[in-house]
């Protein structure tokens, strides 16, 4: 419970600051953009409180199982795009679904960024 409760205000500060990132890129000022950052944000971080809750510590596959799973769901809603990949790979391996290739390359972003930023172990 406190787990999910320590997360809401990190995300709202942290996806106000992307939703004005994206605004000065030209997005549209909307709430609807304020709403799915902080959204995106919260969920992410959540996905990790039964995991550590059940390993009893923080590792760095928790972070990329949750940024896998937000990018494979993601990317099958039609809401987010692969980044690194071009479209003709799924032509070429035709046995690679968009949403597999998505848990792999967001999933691998969160590893890194978890890694990176955040100091995390396997």
């Amino acid at each position: 419970k406190s787990c999910l409760m320590s997360l809401v205000m990190p995300s709202v500060l942290w996806g106000s600051g992307f939703a004005a990132l994206s605004v000065m890129q030209g997005a549209a000022p909307t709430p609807q953009l304020v709403g799915t950052n902080i959204g995106i944000l919260y969920v992410y971080n959540a996905l990790q409180c039964p995991m550590e809750a059940l390993h009893g510590r923080r590792s760095l596959m928790h972070n990329m199982i949750a940024g896998g799973t937000l990018g494979a769901f993601g990317v099958q809603a039609g809401r987010i795009g692969i980044p690194f990949v071009a479209f003709d790979f799924f032509r070429r391996y035709p046995s690679i679904t968009p949403p597999v290739m998505a848990f792999c390359v967001y999933g691998g972003i969160a590893g890194v960024l978890g890694r990176v930023l955040g100091g995390k172990c396997l």
